[in-house]
């Protein structure tokens, strides 16, 4: 309930202003030190969360106090204790949110950081400027963000020059800055997280962060910046972008295109980044051709190539872009749900025909990938959400159905769900054959389907299970294959064919006459009379 409604990100980033009301002192220490006492006391109990960045809760210390604590400010904060000020209490409680999420000694390291003097009374006096203070412009927010990145390697010791440090330290500093108008505050925020990214290459590039020990620890923050992009994006679709905006949209795509052209790491996450800031922000066509432009000059690197594509995707210039698809390696498909997404958002079910007339051969190669079983299946899942909602639209079952033999087995549940909901339960069982199922293993419930609707479908899988479990030789699997010879004789008389039951069995009987325990059990389920 607790993690439910306050956030990893509201709880780390009021670590930030803690270190700015309890600086550190010895009076601080000293409270820092009681505060951590009452925690690993358990002495914090009833903690509740009242909305996304508020919780009360109660400490027991020599007398019961509530405290209820404001993420959001913390100097909002109160407690029932006599002190004016924060207190043992708050901070407590603060520790016991932190330690949900974090262990309590990156807190206490990420507190005890010392800063030059100077680089302090700096950092203070650029986060009381206000708006009205500078005029907001683009250069002005660039110059912003490469100081205070200064101004946090200075203050920040090297071991500590993390992903983490950056995300909690430079990031929240930078959104500290955030103008106040609506447009305005989103398309900062979309600059703030890029430029908490570069900055992540910047560590790189200075072997402060190794990109493959690190990867899993990275991971989370560039999630959570890509998070912070897509949700200022999702808000500026509800505005009609005034044209105010355009400086500030207009020296966008060289960022963009700097994060692009980083080397190996999270190559997809840039790519789609890439993909939905000129999808949403920067899709005036005088912008797409002069970035084309640009690209064209570039070297024919997989990021740059998929750039080029994407914005003549943009211009609707999609025979430029199969008359390369020839070349496309199968690796590309999962590059293609974006300009999938868009068109099925548009319902541009002309459009999609083509594209997915083209990709037929894209599609069937992906599934021939010599990758994890997982990672096909994954993929090809989410290209299947696309395809179904395009068939149904444009009614096109044909064009599903094929690609789901292509790709088949990764396609099986689409698949087995296609045929089924169509009653033709026939090549239903057959698939469920090829992918190895037994009869057993198929739900009752379809089976009765089946056996209600076309009874020779479940026939030849009867057949398959009773071969299998007399083959094991055993007691019990005779007792299973007596008790599937008798729906199998029920299935024969549903279809009136008695006598070819009674030639089966003959057989069967003559073929195993040998298995006295077979022949008995055959005798129990009266499948034959004593005297066979």
């Amino acid at each position: 309930m607790l993690q439910e409604m306050i956030s990893k990100t509201v709880v780390m980033e009021a670590a930030e202003q803690f270190k700015h009301v309890l600086p550190h002192d010895e009076d601080n220490i000293q409270l820092l030190k009681k505060a951590l006492i009452l925690y690993r006391q358990d002495s914090v109990y009833r903690v509740k969360p009242l909305s996304g960045h508020t919780a009360a809760a109660y400490v027991q210390d020599v007398v019961p106090v509530k405290v209820t604590i404001d993420l959001s400010d913390v100097k909002k904060s109160s407690c029932s204790c006599p002190a004016k000020k924060i207190c043992r209490h708050i901070l407590a409680v603060y520790l016991y949110l932190y330690a949900q999420y974090e262990r309590l000694g990156t807190f206490t390291e990420y507190w005890k950081e010392q800063r030059q003097s100077f680089d302090q009374q700096l950092l203070l006096n650029q986060l009381r400027l206000s708006p009205e203070n500078v005029r907001p412009t683009f250069e002005n927010w660039k110059r912003f963000f490469e100081s205070e990145f200064r101004l946090w390697e200075q203050r920040t010791p090297k071991g500590q020059q993390t992903m983490q440090y950056l995300y909690y330290g430079y990031f929240s500093a930078l959104k500290k800055r955030t103008p106040s108008e609506p447009e305005l505050k989103k398309i900062y925020q979309i600059h703030a997280a890029l430029a908490t990214w570069l900055a992540m290459h910047t560590l790189i590039e200075n072997m402060r962060i190794d990109p493959e020990k690190d990867f899993y620890s990275l991971n989370p923050y560039i999630e959570q910046l890509m998070d912070t992009i897509y949700s200022s994006i999702d808000e500026l679709k509800t505005y009609a972008l005034s044209f105010s905006l355009d400086p500030f949209l207009d020296k966008t795509p060289g960022v963009v295109r700097e994060l692009l052209l980083k080397k190996d790491i999270f190559q997809y996450e840039r790519l789609r980044i890439f993909g939905e800031i000129w999808s949403a922000l920067l899709s005036r066509p005088k912008w797409l051709k002069r970035e084309l432009d640009v690209l064209h000059g570039l070297p024919d690197t997989p990021e740059i190539q998929f750039a080029r594509l994407h914005l003549e995707f943009l211009l609707k210039n999609d025979e430029a872009i199969f008359e390369k698809a020839g070349t496309f390696s199968p690796d590309i498909l999962p590059y293609t749900f974006q300009w999938l997404s868009v068109m099925t958002a548009k319902k541009d079910w002309k459009r999609l025909k083509k594209w997915y007339e083209r990709l037929e051969g894209l599609v069937e190669g992906f599934s021939k990938l010599d990758r994890p079983y997982r990672e096909i299946r994954d993929a090809l899942s989410e290209f299947f959400l696309f395809l179904d909602d395009y068939s149904k639209n444009a009614n096109d079952e044909q064009l599903y159905e094929r690609y789901c033999k292509k790709c088949l087995p990764y396609t099986f549940t689409e698949y087995s769900q296609f045929l089924y909901s169509r009653k033709r339960f026939i090549e239903w069982m057959e698939i469920h054959s090829l992918v190895g199922f037994s009869i057993e293993e198929i739900g009752q419930n379809a089976l009765k389907d089946i056996a209600a609707e076309v009874p020779e479908a479940l026939v030849p899988s009867y057949h398959r299970e009773i071969s299998g479990l007399i083959e094991q030789r055993n007691r019990s699997a005779y007792k299973e294959a007596a008790r599937c010879l008798k729906k199998l004789r029920t299935l024969y008389n549903k279809m009136k064919k008695q006598d070819v039951w009674k030639r089966y069995m003959e057989q069967l009987t003559a073929r195993h006459k040998r298995l006295r325990a077979f022949q008995e059990e055959l005798k129990k389920g009266k499948l034959i009379d004593g005297e066979s």
